[in-house]
């Protein structure tokens, strides 16, 4: 089995999401058990599943897999469900709060759903004592499982929170307390498990075990890639059990561009590449980043060369229409509002271009990290761009946003092998992408489908985005270059990579069975 390692799964994903259901559907589609592990508790965790398409049975969360909700039927929980006709006791609704009272006093709200369609679904319910004090929330996941119980203390602080399974048994404790230095710490306690109670010190422990529980499958040894190695990482390094340890960067792994021999390592990097010797396997998306690794780090620890993302044929095919058909003058940036993302480069030559292109519009679209939102809107108004930079947020339809633009951008000052190339390269969009370690020079013709800028000179940008709007012809022959450009990173070709991971995985595991079975 393989299982591909990440902290959660929202609704808004980045690349690192997108590139493991991606995967997930690759390893599908050849036959090759593979499952999405996550470690976070989340109500929506299977309407986001849902969304992206992703079956309950090809994903496996901690919580669901202690408390035994792996996959359960969905139902509807109402009011009348949790809350019983009580003699002396009333009842009103305000807005989405149903508030029961006893005389005066208020004994417990309970709250329904915001989402469209579902306001008639109980989220959770507020319990109050005699003196108004909340005592405790009751939580219900939107399958309509009850699985979580709050406690609070006297200050109004959870202080111990109860994780339940299907029939209402407390499996996962987790309990709130303050150390000598009166910071919050978290332990847990995982009740009767297989006839056993176990005590962990905080997550990251729970995840070690929760991951020797996974290993168990097929004998064990099976294949655990990394993808989230600041949250992952260390419960998969401290596992009990032998393992095939894939260490994936999707990413940069130094934190520079030029002296990638000795430049600071990238902090969600660092610690994992200083244990370097304690994974099996590492995986780059470039030749050009294998390269660099093994010149820094050597080749004890074997690296392996294979894509984050890859086109079907038959979509790239579906994909195409009429450069005419696009928005003229209309340039996006798709990508998370983060620093390394450098949005603000793209406003900044923006200033440039409507000067030279009056009526051309920058759209920027992506969820913000952090407050970099606030910032880049700051810098829109500094720059008098209001009518012509849009923030329009996290789409799930992004084909529809490369499909209406004449040209994309990508100034980025790190990327590993960047999604949004892929994408835009498939759906006919010329790109214009500073040429950084690592993925843009091995993903755009430079010439043909695209151009490659340097990061930081905002005049060179501001002229290339002038260059090409102004020459239509030559955007139509990048928009046509573009779709046959993409077809460099199908998915056949890119299973193949994984191949060659695979048989080494096997070798591995044929290897470390034989010794233990020696031993």
């Amino acid at each position: 089995m393989y299982y591909f390692l990440n902290d959660q799964m929202a609704y808004a994903k980045s690349g690192i999401e997108g590139a493991e259901i991606q995967r997930l559907q690759l390893f599908k589609a050849n036959q090759t058990p593979a499952k999405i592990v996550t470690r976070q508790f989340a109500l929506d965790l299977h309407d986001v599943l849902k969304d992206a398409g992703i079956d309950d049975t090809d994903f496996i969360n901690l919580f669901d897999y202690f408390c035994d909700l792996l996959s359960t039927p969905w139902q509807q929980v109402t009011v009348a469900d949790v809350c019983q006709p009580t003699a002396g006791v009333t009842r009103r609704r305000e807005g989405r709060q149903v508030i029961f009272s006893r005389g005066s006093r208020v004994i417990r709200i309970v709250y329904l759903r915001e989402k469209a369609g579902r306001e008639q679904e109980v989220s959770n319910v507020q319990y109050f004592d005699v003196t108004g004090r909340t005592i405790k929330m009751s939580w219900w996941d939107t399958r309509g499982n009850h699985c979580l119980d709050q406690y609070f203390d006297q200050g109004g602080k959870i202080f111990q929170e109860h994780y339940l399974n299907r029939h209402g048994r407390t499996r996962l404790e987790k309990l709130h307390y303050l150390n000598h230095s009166q910071q919050e710490k978290f332990s847990w306690k995982l009740v009767d498990f297989h006839g056993v109670d176990y005590l962990f010190d905080g997550l990251h422990d729970l995840t070690r075990f929760f991951y020797d529980q996974l290993n168990q499958v097929d004998g064990g040894y099976n294949v655990f890639v990394c993808d989230r190695t600041t949250e992952t990482g260390w419960g998969l390094l401290h596992m009990t059990t032998p393992a095939l340890k894939v260490l994936h960067l999707h990413n940069n792994h130094v934190a520079g561009n030029e002296d990638v021999l000795h430049a600071k390592l990238n902090n969600f990097y660092a610690s994992a590449l200083t244990h370097l010797n304690r994974w099996d396997a590492v995986i780059v998306p470039t030749p050009q980043q294998a390269q660099d690794m093994a010149a820094r780090f050597g080749t004890a620890t074997p690296i392996f060369t294979i894509r984050v993302a890859f086109v079907k044929a038959a979509d790239v095919a579906a994909n195409r229409l009429p450069f005419s058909q696009r928005e003229q003058h209309l340039v996006v940036h798709v990508a998370r509002l983060a620093p390394e993302k450098q949005q603000a480069s793209s406003i900044r030559a923006f200033a440039q271009v409507v000067k030279a292109i009056p009526d051309a519009k920058l759209e920027l679209w992506g969820y913000a990290n952090g407050d970099m939102a606030p910032k880049l809107h700051a810098l829109v108004e500094k720059l008098h761009l209001a009518d012509h930079v849009f923030f329009k947020g996290y789409t799930r339809d992004i084909a529809a946003v490369y499909n209406r633009a004449q040209l994309g951008l990508l100034p980025s000052s790190a990327e590993g092998f960047p999604l949004t190339l892929i994408e835009a390269q498939a759906h006919g969009l010329p790109m214009i992408a500073n040429d950084i370690h690592y993925g843009p020079a091995d993903i755009l013709a430079n010439g043909k489908s695209g151009l490659l800028t340097q990061n930081g000179d905002i005049d060179g940008l501001a002229n290339a985005i002038i260059g090409l709007l102004n020459d239509s012809t030559k955007l139509a022959q990048f928009s046509a270059a573009a779709y046959d450009n993409a077809l460099r990173f199908t998915d056949t070709s890119t299973f193949v990579q994984w191949q060659k991971l695979m048989a080494f995985a096997a070798k591995k595991k044929t290897r470390l069975a034989a010794f233990e079975h020696v031993d």
